[in-house]
């Protein structure tokens, strides 16, 4: 089984329940994949590397989260989100998509963001699983 530890604060947990997360695994027509740097002060994954996504509100279905968490970190739109079908932690959601709007511009919880390649992602310190997602995605989607 894959572990995959979401990042955890006061938002997507309700009466000390945690509700989860999503991750969108977003690409473009040549399969290049959509990372985001995470700033040095941030307690989950400090530096690395990871996929736009979030916590999982109140009353918010996982795919929602999904959609809503890619607006606010990167202002794009995606549609048509799939299930990555990998044994993760029961709490994440993992979606991908290659269906997407406007133009990347990162929020303050991101230092950085770059379009990938398989052969490229190597070269990044990335966010636990980022790369069996990738390559779940690049075989099955």
């Amino acid at each position: 089984m894959i572990r995959f530890t979401v990042w955890t604060n006061s938002v997507g947990k309700s009466q000390g329940r945690n509700l989860g997360g999503s991750v969108v695994l977003v690409l473009d027509r040549t399969n290049q994949l959509l990372i985001l740097k995470r700033p040095n002060w941030v307690s989950w994954a400090p530096g690395k590397w990871g996929l736009p996504g979030g916590k999982i509100e109140e009353g918010e279905a996982p795919k929602e989260a999904a959609v809503r968490e890619t607006k606010e970190e990167t202002t794009l739109a995606v549609h048509n989100l799939k299930n990555v079908t990998l044994p993760l932690d029961k709490g994440l959601h993992p979606f991908y998509t290659r269906s997407y709007t406007g133009q990347v511009v990162i929020d303050e919880e991101h230092e950085e963001w770059v379009w990938v390649t398989r052969q490229e992602i190597e070269k990044y310190d990335l966010a636990p699983n980022i790369l069996p997602m990738y390559d779940w995605v690049l075989k099955h989607g």
